[in-house]
């Protein structure tokens, strides 16, 4: 995992006091100790669940292994005396990695429904600046600006893999940090004829990464879920020797530099030592690409106690890679404010189902004992299938028959003929009698329980096995979808409104310049706007999550409306040609139903089409009073009237008219108007 510093554009952190750093090394060490003690004794049951969500586990290593959904000795566990003797039972684990994923999906589509997903709203009445766009005011542009840094950042995979983590581990933990990346770039000048080195930033976003929960140093005494009240959190990451001198000399570690380079000296390179642990890829076991010897680095974020209060800082203590606890290691960096100008922790955390400590509880994890026996009942199904579809006989020791198996090495295959002295010498095996059909039904009943239990069922998974009514299905639907809108919204609220928080933070103390975004205007176009830097670093404003607010879809369905009307406008006449017609009093009806105007059906009335034939011959009426019967014959056949201008290139009425499809003498007339009204409005 990346470890990168937050202080880069910072001055560099002062130097604290011999007795203040020997006493926060002395805390934070035993600290981080506890913490990885408490840490230690959970990885087993979150490695089992990352087994079964890989389908790496076998049924019969569930009893063998601490931290399995049974003991060791139960009844329904698996034991083999002789390890190496070849098994026969079959051994299938149901993989719950559909639970995990049919609710990551889900969450996934709820988050990113829209491009806007969060929404960055002022706590004051004038933010940044005083003088205040209205077509694009500075929330708006904080907001695009934070999005688009996020983006930059690959915010939708990282929040996906939190997503999956969330549910399979029932926590889930994660660090946010800047990272900045420069290319030199060559360029000739041709009046000078020489070359000039420029220097551009091809990454400059906040990042946010997924800590392996064997790998996060959380507070084991708290009581609640947040972070920015714990004692303490921080979280462990190999480095290598080079980028800790990087370090040193960037003046991010300031302290001990001397003692670490005595330190690289001692010891030799470490294979790879975390093979059991999470997130770890298991083709990758004894590969170790890099020459260099790595280091451990603990990073803690926390109050630590003096004589008249607790003090908030960040310490950096470095360690051998093989090392359990940092008290051994050598403190690089200390110091006696937050890292953030915000003063709030990187790091963010959200639990599946919510617990009154640092971890949650899982889908797969509340319900080991359901997906253990219906494993169990499917493999001994199977079993017996085994046994009853392959001949077994019963053959007297001693006889022919037992000497003809031993000679053919215990085959037997249909057809087989047996040579035999005594007929009684080869029987076949009496019939188990084993109740297949009382199985099938309990491990339907298991499924269904498994269902019930974790809200994830055929009408979920849209793989239902009979049809249902239309009621029948909204109801289904909705019951479905109540847990996962529950639990979504509750991610949203304790993960992302924080994360865009910590975002926006960051924005306001590392981009000093101004910025350049591109948004989309009324009219569709992308049009290129300027934050300046006084926009970003002035004003207050707070980040939600726009699935948490109230109307939101409603909301960014309309304004979604709002922006695509005046592109559709352009291509009318093309859809025209093509037989298409864009319904736009449709469209403005369901745009006004979207922002919650009442009475859009007596807004937009229909006129009645005897009405409107009324109406339209009144109309002609008045206007074709001084023509004569004469004339308004020749408008029906398509001939010059006298006294009437205008060019026909069509004959009227030929497919119809406004007044109807009938080729009456008042359709053709209205007709001839409304062209007439065209041609006046063209010149």
């Amino acid at each position: 995992m990346s470890h990168n510093n937050f202080s880069h554009s910072l001055t560099p952190s002062p130097i604290p006091s011999k007795k203040f750093q020997e006493e926060a090394f002395t805390y934070v060490s035993r600290w981080c100790k506890a913490s990885r003690e408490f840490v230690k004794r959970k990885v087993e049951r979150w490695k089992l669940l990352e087994d079964l969500y890989h389908n790496r586990r076998e049924l019969n290593s569930w009893g063998s292994r601490s931290g399995s959904a049974m003991p060791a000795n139960s009844p329904g566990s698996i034991n083999y005396a002789d390890s190496s003797r070849d098994r026969w039972q079959s051994d299938i684990v149901l993989a719950p990695s559909y639970i995990v994923d049919t609710w990551t999906d889900k969450a996934y589509q709820s988050i990113f429904s829209g491009p806007e997903w969060l929404t960055v709203i002022p706590e004051t009445s004038h933010g940044g600046s005083g003088t205040q766009d209205l077509q694009f005011p500075t929330s708006f542009k904080l907001q695009e600006l934070l999005l688009a840094r996020l983006s930059e950042g690959q915010i939708h995979v990282r929040l996906y893999e939190i997503l999956q983590h969330l549910v399979l581990y029932g926590s889930v933990y994660a660090k946010i940090f800047w990272y900045s990346k420069d290319v030199t770039r060559h360029r000739w000048d041709y009046e000078t004829l020489q070359v000039i080195e420029e220097h551009e930033k091809i990454y400059d976003c906040p990042v946010l990464q997924v800590i392996p929960l064997d790998r996060v140093l959380l507070d084991w005494t708290a009581d609640h879920s947040d972070v920015q009240r714990h004692t303490g959190i921080g979280h462990r990451v190999d480095k290598t020797y080079q980028h800790v001198l990087e370090q040193f000399d960037r003046d991010i570690y300031h302290l001990n530099r001397a003692k670490f380079l005595e330190r690289r000296q001692e010891g030799s390179s470490t294979t790879n030592l975390y093979q059991d642990g999470l997130l770890h890829e298991e083709a990758a076991t004894g590969l170790d690409a890099d020459a260099t010897r790595k280091f451990t680095v603990w990073e803690w974020h926390g109050r630590i106690p003096t004589e008249n209060q607790h003090k908030e800082c960040l310490c950096t203590i470095i360690t051998d890679r093989e090392a359990d606890s940092p008290e051994d290691g050598i403190m690089v960096r200390l110091t006696q404010t937050p890292v953030l100008w915000s003063g709030l922790r990187p790091f963010l955390t959200a639990h599946y189902t919510p617990l009154p400590g640092p971890l949650g509880m899982g889908a797969i994890e509340s319900n080991l004992d359901l997906i253990h026996s219906i494993s169990q009942f499917i493999s001994q199904s199977q079993d017996n299938t085994r046994l009853t579809a392959n001949a077994q006989l019963i053959v007297r020791r001693g006889s022919s028959a037992a000497r003809q198996i031993g000679t053919d090495n215990d085959v037997v295959y249909p057809g087989k003929v047996w040579m035999v002295d005594d007929p009684g010498d080869i029987q076949p095996f009496p019939p188990l009698n084993f109740p297949q059909q009382e199985v099938n039904h309990l491990i339907d009943f298991l499924n269904g329980l498994l269902e019930r239990r974790t809200t994830v069922s055929d009408m979920a998974l849209g793989v239902s096995s009979r049809d249902k009514t239309a009621t029948e299905a909204h109801i289904l639907h909705e019951s479905a979808m109540s847990p996962f809108a529950t639990r979504t919204d509750l991610f949203a609220r304790s993960f992302l409104e924080p994360l865009g928080k910590l975002a926006l933070s960051m924005l306001q103390q590392f981009l000093l310049d101004d910025q350049t975004i591109t948004v989309k205007d009324s009219s569709g176009r992308e049009v290129p706007l300027v934050v300046t830097s006084e926009e970003i670093q002035k004003g207050r404003y707070r980040v939600v999550a726009t699935l948490t607010r109230q109307d939101s879809t409603r909301l960014a369905k309309a304004q979604s409306i709002e922006r695509v009307l005046p592109t559709l406008s352009r291509f009318q006449e093309i859809l025209a040609s093509e037989g298409v017609r864009i319904s736009f009093s449709e469209l403005i009806k369901r745009y006004l139903d979207l922002i919650g105007v009442e009475g859009a059906d007596r807004i937009l009335s229909r006129v009645d089409p005897g009405e409107e034939n009324v109406g339209n011959q009144a109309n002609i009426s008045h206007k074709t009073s001084g023509l004569s019967d004469n004339e308004i014959r020749h408008l029906h056949m398509n001939e010059k009237p006298t006294g009437v201008p205008g060019d026909f290139p069509s004959p009227l009425v030929e497919d119809g008219g406004p007044m109807g499809p009938n080729p009456t003498d008042g359709n053709a007339l209205a007709q001839l108007l409304q062209r007439q009204a065209a041609q006046a409005a063209g010149t």
